[in-house]
């Protein structure tokens, strides 16, 4: 049986040398969110789109992912 070593989930060691972009770019093409995506762009329907739905995640998100610590 092969092992093969990958980063392991929240092990911070492997985590931190990563800048903040970097970080981020993980945290949105890793998150499982299109079905919540669709489904706010649906109950949207033909309101105002100043700020489209997935803009606005992908913002909260920045708020969120550098910031989180393990420790």
């Amino acid at each position: 049986m092969a092992i093969l070593p990958q980063l392991k989930l929240f092990d911070w060691c492997e985590m931190q040398p990563l800048g903040d972009l970097e970080r981020l770019r993980l945290v949105l093409e890793y998150m499982p969110d299109e079905e919540l995506m669709r489904v706010l762009h649906r109950q949207r329907a033909k309101g105002r789109n100043d700020y489209p739905v997935r803009a606005m995640w992908n913002s909260g998100m920045r708020q969120i992912a550098p910031t989180c610590r393990s420790r």
